[in-house]
Order: C-alpha cells, then sequence, then structure tokens
C-alpha cells in the first residue's frame, strides 16, 4: 500500500490516504485500486440578504465572514486537498434540484463527514438540510445554528425558506441564540421574521450578548468553558484524521 504522511508548511503531519494493490490469485498482473481520500466538507449558510439582495437589502455576507475566521485553522488539510468550504444562501439548500446542485455535486461519497453551520433564515433551513441528507443517508456530524430564524408567518410567505418547524438530525447539534444588550438593524430584521425558539435537542443550547448579525462573534466566542462553536467543530474535524 502506498501513501505515508504529509507535513504542510506549519509543521503540522497528517496522515495520507493511498492505494492498495491488490492481485487475484488466478491473475498475474497487477491491480491498482484506488481509495478515495479523506475529505471533511463544511457548509456555511447564511440568512436572508446575506449571498444575494434580499428585496432591497444586502448583501452582507455574515456567513462568509463567519467562514473566513474558520477556515485557517484547516488550511493544511485544504492544501491536501482533504478540506472544503462552501458559502451557500439559505435559498440554495432548499428544494431537491438546489440541494443536488449546491449541496450534493460537491460531496465526494455519501460517508463523506460533513458540518453545516447556518446563520439565521440558513440556520433554519440548514437544520431542515440536516433532517434531509441523513434520510438520504448522508453523514452529518455536526449542525451549528446561529440565532436561527424562520418561525414567523410572514418572512415564510416572503422568503425560500420550510414552513415547519426542522427536526435536526445530526451527530451533534449546537445552537446560539443572540439575545444584545444593546439592539441594533439586524436585530430588529430577526424580530420580525421571528427567531426559532430552541428548548430541546442541541447538546449545547446557549445565549450570547451579540448581534444577531454577528456570525463571527457566535461561532468564535467562547460557549463551554474556554471553546467557542468553532473550537469544537475543529476538534471534531480533527478527529476525522488520526
Amino acid at each position: 500500500m502506498s501513501g505515508g504522511t504529509v507535513t504542510c508548511a506549519k509543521g503540522v503531519t497528517y496522515k495520507q490516504q493511498g492505494e492498495f494493490t491488490l492481485t487475484d490469485k488466478k491473475d498475474v498482473s497487477e491491480k491498482r485500486v484506488p481509495i478515495e481520500s479523506t475529505k471533511v466538507i463544511v457548509f456555511f449558510v447564511g440568512g436572508a440578504g446575506d449571498k444575494e439582495k434580499y428585496y432591497f437589502s444586502g448583501t452582507f455576507g455574515n456567513a462568509q465572514d463567519a467562514q473566513t475566521a474558520f477556515d485557517p485553522r484547516t488550511l493544511c488539510l485544504k492544501e491536501l486537498g482533504q478540506y472544503r468550504s462552501e458559502w451557500l444562501g439559505y435559498n440554495e439548500v432548499r428544494g431537491k434540484k438546489d440541494i443536488q446542485k449546491f449541496v450534493l455535486d460537491v460531496i465526494p461519497y455519501k460517508s463523506c463527514p460533513v458540518y453545516i453551520v447556518g446563520h439565521s433564515l440558513g440556520g433554519w433551513n440548514g437544520a431542515h438540510l440536516s433532517k434531509i441528507m441523513s434520510d438520504w443517508g448522508y453523514k452529518i456530524k455536526m449542525l451549528i445554528t446561529l440565532d436561527p430564524v424562520g418561525e414567523g408567518a410572514l418572512v415564510w410567505l416572503g422568503s425560500d425558506i420550510y414552513r415547519e418547524t426542522p427536526t435536526p438530525v445530526a451527530e451533534q447539534w449546537i445552537n446560539v441564540k443572540a439575545v444584545p444588550t444593546k439592539k441594533d438593524q439586524s436585530d430588529s430584521v430577526a424580530e420580525f421574521g421571528e427567531k426559532w425558539r430552541v428548548s430541546g435537542g442541541p447538546a449545547i443550547n446557549v445565549t450570547m450578548d451579540t448581534n444577531h448579525y454577528n456570525a463571527v462573534a457566535m461561532l468564535t466566542r467562547p460557549i463551554a468553558g474556554a471553546k467557542s462553536a468553532g473550537d469544537i467543530m475543529y476538534e471534531s474535524i480533527m478527529k476525522e484524521f488520526p
């Protein structure tokens, strides 16, 4: 078997997948069977106006900011082709056609570990996505919902979101609700859309003194001792590379 370890620019060593060389006892020729390299995929799903305009507002790129804050930690894996992240709009993870195009088409195989980080309406649709993908046989390692929104009837009528309350399926679910001391316009928008009142289900379910727009803070500030949601996700990802 070929393979071994690879050391990236930061000096961190990772195990690299190899190829098995198999020879059938009735066949004198050598057969090489490739093994799919281990990969991890994180989908950062934004809310209204995050990736494209929402009526007359946006674009804000709040989920993209969270992606930008997290991805440098996985640079070595990315250099080896073992890590990938995608920034998606909440409307890109609803409906079979869009899920196939924007989500499934970038996943190399069904057992590939998938992480979903959803903000605002992206948290609502991302939670639905976790259930849909699990039902289809995909491996959802973690769902992180950052101040999810979607319970309001008006926002359902005017947005491309699921009407029913999500029933997430993931090995671990973390929910962070923004409860700011000083509100701003983003909080007013979230209140209009009605925040998802998550009462049970997450392994970690916390509130944070920050504004609704601040997906970076909700991902990077401590929520469990000294650990942030991003820390917990990073630790989970690294367990895929023993």
